[in-house]
């Protein structure tokens, strides 16, 4: 993050912080040190100052010191919630809305509250106060913090339940550390003022033990002045004063990969172990081209780095003073440790870096080291010897092969024109100089000089001059080219520099694309492969833990690289070919790992013409690995939710099932029963119509219970896609008859109004499923219609289609309610009571019309009264009908 950018969020945050109320956390490392008298003190001189204090909720914990200081304040009323059989109180929150005081105090910020509260936690309630613009005072304990709860497990052993998001506390305008020696709050836990004496004593002997309230008061002044650290950025940010100081010691190393630094690497150890500060070792990268020999060197001094237990950065930028200030600034670092160096021969007026820090006007402690001698005799014995570096003999022979080739090409120039001469040396110059760098550049300008003397001056093929103006071109030719040499150079680093970050910044871009189509783990994988591989000139193979390599390498693992793959597995860590663990093996391993689960491995065989892993191209492969595993999450994410979705869904429709379907199956079958018990036992003394009425509900109610049984047959037909279609062609008025009919049966004093055309059409359909789904709709209009009204039956056609509209006098569907009747299991309450009624009927329909390719819907009444139903069934014959179709 700039430093604009910087300053820009502070300013929100301030601008945040005015809007809503101001949050205040005393914080403490145990309970018992005070946290709650300490608020009542504090609230109480805002009170003496007039500020309007109300006390939401205070936990006194039965002491005597604390309920004192409640004596003449403002204290909330706590609401009662009935929990089973027991009242318990809770704070107000609504209560507390509506008084709306300018100070708040609400006790134990990590509070569970009671069910049937309006939220789940005690912050949540804070939340809302803050939101509307109560400022409030809250205490907690260090262990409730949610990142530090599997540390306070590993010291106390105790987990400890209810947490607090660290970004709630964080976000507060202020946080006042509570604090009192181990050896004190011991002491007031056996004098009973902390715990009853019955609980004190198994306290004493687990949670409040001298090792443990130790630790915890570490953790918790750690954590404290963290974020005291992290406001007092926020506030120099905002200020954009550009003052720039620390408050926490902060130790910097800066290393360079053209001399042996692990001997600073190692000072610096001992300095942050003695100041117990954090420590960070950073490279810039200028640019630079590296010898194998510079870039070993470097990875070395990393690797110590890292296992000394530093933070390792790597920065770029035209020059390490330029780069290096900005990010002292901006992380507030205050001692910067750096080596001696060696000021360039050629360059002898320049300062060198520690001199330029200690000029720079930063509020810096910098420490200059100079190696041992051992270190400055040898410097890079123990490293491998390669490619030369940079300014070697190839790199001056290109610089005298380029002032061979402006010669070759200036002799002829001078014969056919009058030219100047000199720019084609500084071509020459500039070359070598985009080629090699300055040194090479330097070279080329001496040789250009002496070309030059000995080809165009006269007297010819001699080095000396006699005319003035040949003298005053050589004097600028050796000047222009000193200058262009060097500034070429720069342009070719920042070339490399900016070549480098275009391709960093390309790789992902299409890697975001790739992985933002990403559904499952396979897609991840080749989205991985195919940015490596066209982003470096390696070949890549990803090895998930599960499932098959995506490619398949074009030779099988040999067994020592699947045991740099196993290890790397195993242990989260680079393994194989430039690396200390496994290197015999061609493949290098890179984790792709998120949650300390280690998913997948990048093998990656490099040419083998490579020596090194050069920090660019470790830093790119560890980006698009980290970019996959945080995919892979959100892959996993999706299918968890998606699989709790399911699992829900599945518990909504048993449950209604359960609940919908008990009480219709049960009436039926108590009906029968009653009447079957009446047979058996009055069987002699019935009369033939008392009889006959038993009979009949036996039947009536037996062929009801058929009907929900044939519902749930039919539902689950169509959920699972086994309902068989045997069409046939068949009279659409037959069927609409057929369905009347069955009404009757079941539904005697029903009246019915019938519009049918001339000549009814006939339709391609199975007849028996149409006939059940119109049987449905009409069911449904019978229980609704009053007695003294008819329901209406018409039939039209128009377009290939034919309507069948079916309308009752009934008490109407309301217009939200007239798409959802036709799910499963829904029931309008307000219109049949759930009487006899399972809520499957209109789902079925829909379902069977469907399978038709038809559509069925409920509208207004035409007298705006009751409910229009409309199905609409294809005339045509559907393509590739067969006697038997299957949806």
């Amino acid at each position: 993050m700039d430093e604009r950018s910087g300053h820009a969020d502070a300013l929100l945050q301030r601008i945040k912080d005015k809007e809503s109320g101001r949050l205040t956390v005393f914080l403490g490392a145990a309970p018992g040190v005070g946290k709650t008298y300490a608020m009542l003190s504090a609230a109480r001189e805002r009170q003496q100052e007039g500020v309007n204090v109300l006390v939401g909720l205070v936990e006194t914990h039965g002491r005597s010191a604390t309920e004192s200081m409640l004596d003449n304040m403002d204290v909330l009323p706590r609401t009662a919630i009935d929990y089973h059989t027991t009242t318990l109180t809770e704070f107000d929150l609504d209560a507390a809305l509506a008084r709306h005081p300018q100070l708040i105090l609400v006790d134990e910020l990590a509070h569970t509250n009671v069910p049937g509260s309006r939220h789940k936690r005690r912050y949540q309630d804070i939340a809302e106060l803050l939101s509307a613009g109560i400022d409030v005072y809250t205490t907690v304990n260090i262990q409730h913090l949610a990142s530090l709860n599997d540390l306070v497990l590993q010291i106390t052993n105790v987990r400890v339940r209810e947490t607090v998001p660290d970004q709630f506390v964080d976000d507060a305008y202020e946080i006042i550390f509570i604090d009192l020696p181990p050896a004190t709050l011991i002491e007031r836990l056996q004098q009973g003022k902390i715990y009853l004496p019955e609980y004190a004593r198994s306290a004493l002997d687990s949670f409040f033990s001298p090792a443990n309230l130790t630790a915890l008061r570490e953790l918790a002044m750690r954590e404290v002045m963290e974020r005291v650290d992290a406001k007092l950025t926020t506030e120099l940010q905002a200020g954009a004063n550009g003052r720039a100081f620390a408050i926490q010691e902060k130790l910097l190393v800066l290393v360079s990969q053209n001399t042996d630094h692990e001997y600073l690497i190692r000072i610096a150890r001992h300095i942050a172990d003695r100041r117990k500060t954090p420590w960070t070792v950073v490279w810039v990268d200028t640019g630079r081209v590296a010898s194998r020999q510079s870039s070993l060197r470097l990875q070395s001094a990393f690797s110590l780095a890292r296992d000394l237990g530093a933070e390792t950065e790597t920065l770029r930028g035209p020059s390490t003073y330029q780069t290096i200030v900005p990010f002292i600034r901006e992380h507030r670092i205050n001692t910067v440790l750096v080596g001696a160096g060696k000021r360039g021969r050629l360059r002898f007026w320049r300062k060198r870096l520690y001199q330029q820090l200690v000029e720079s006007g930063l509020p810096l402690e910098v420490s200059v080291i100079r190696p041992p001698d051992a270190a400055s005799r040898q410097p890079a014995q123990a490293l491998p010897t390669g490619t030369a570096p940079l300014g070697s003999w190839r790199a001056h022979g290109f610089a005298a092969l380029a002032v061979i080739v402006a010669t070759a090409v200036a002799i002829p120039l001078e014969l056919v024109a009058n030219t100047t001469l000199v720019l084609v040396y500084v071509l020459a110059v500039i070359a070598a100089a985009l080629r090699h760098g300055w040194r090479p550049a330097i070279t080329a300008s001496l040789m250009a000089f002496l070309s030059f003397n000995f080809f165009f001056t006269d007297p010819r093929y001699t080095f000396h001059v006699t005319r003035q103006d040949d003298v005053a071109t050589l004097f600028f030719l050796l000047v222009i080219a000193f200058a262009c040499g060097p500034a070429a150079s720069r342009i070719r680093r920042q070339f490399i520099l900016l070549r480098d970050a275009n391709r960093y910044s390309e790789a992902m871009r299409l890697l975001g694309q790739a992985l933002s189509i990403a559904e499952d783990p396979k897609a991840i994988w080749r989205g991985m492969q195919k940015v490596i591989a066209e982003s470096l000139p390696v070949e890549c193979v990803i090895v998930p833990t599960q499932g098959e390599a995506w490619p398949r390498p074009t030779r099988p693992f040999t067994p020592v690289d699947q045991a740099a793959i196993d290890w790397t597995t195993r242990n989260q860590q680079i393994s194989g070919r430039f690396s200390d663990t496994l290197n015999a093996s061609e493949w290098t391993l890179f984790p792709v790992s998120k949650d300390d689960q280690c998913i997948a491995c990048a093998a990656l065989k490099f040419p083998d013409s490579a020596t090194i892993l050069a920090p660019g191209d470790k830093t790119l492969i560890t980006a698009i690995v980290n970019q996959g595993a945080d995919t892979w999450r959100r892959t996993q994410l999706v299918r968890e939710l998606e699989a709790a979705r399911v699992k829900t869904e599945v518990e909504q429709l048993r449950s209604a099932l359960l609940s919908s379907v008990s009480h219709d199956l049960k009436s039926p079958l108590a009906a029968m029963m009653g009447a079957a018990e009446s047979l058996q036992l009055l069987d002699q003394q019935l009369e033939p119509q008392d009889r006959k009425e038993l009979e009949d509900t036996i039947l009536q109610e037996s062929r009801r219970l058929d009907s929900y049984i044939q519902n749930l047959l039919d539902m689950t037909r169509l959920g699972y896609g086994t309902l068989k279609i045997e069409r046939d062609w068949v009279s659409i008025a037959d069927i609409v008859g057929s369905a009347l009919s069955r009404l009757k049966r079941y539904y005697p004093g029903v009246q019915t109004e019938t519009h049918f055309p001339d000549t009814a059409p006939v339709l391609y359909v199975h007849a028996a499923l149409i006939e059940q789904a119109l049987f449905n709709i009409l069911e449904n209009a019978a229980r609704f219609t009053p007695a003294n009204e008819k329901i209406e039956v018409a039939i039209k056609t128009s377009d290939k289609r034919c309507t069948i509209a079916i309308e009752d006098r009934g008490p109407g569907i309301p217009q939200a309610l007239r798409e959802k009747i036709f799910d499963m299991f829904f029931v309008v309450a307000d219109g049949d009571k759930k009487k006899q009624n399972t809520g499957m009927g209109l789902a079925i329909c829909r379902g069977m019309i469907g399978a038709h390719g038809g559509s069925v819907q409920a509208t207004e009444g035409t007298k705006h009264q009751g409910t229009r139903f409309v199905v609409e069934l294809p005339l045509d014959v559907p393509l590739k009908a067969s006697p038997s179709d299957q949806e």
